[in-house]
């Protein structure tokens, strides 16, 4: 992902929309330290006592992940309709506009 996520920060910043990168930089960020708070309420829970179930934590790790699959994702389409933009044969993610 880390591979994806320097090629659109630089064809972001080809196309003047930097901003765009950072707020999905940082979205990722605040899911990373999520999951390192979790990991730390259950590492506490675990010392005490408390069961663990494997399962729920695979879940949420899971959950977790394609959460931020789907952030990316939405950034390269939304890349996509900006470098597209203006090409009617085009047909575009987000019917909406993305400026």
């Amino acid at each position: 992902m880390n591979e994806r996520l320097n090629d659109l920060e630089q064809r972001l910043s080809e196309q003047h929309h930097k901003d765009l990168f950072l707020q999905t930089k940082h979205a990722l960020q605040a899911l990373d330290d999520l999951a390192d708070q979790h990991r730390k309420f259950t590492s506490m829970q675990a010392i005490s006592g408390v069961k663990i179930v494997g399962s729920e934590e695979t879940m949420f790790y899971n959950t977790l992940s394609d959460a931020k699959e789907q952030i990316v994702e939405t950034l390269e389409k939304t890349l996509s309709d900006l470098q597209n933009k203006g090409d009617k044969n085009y047909t575009r993610h987000y019917q909406d506009g993305v400026e």
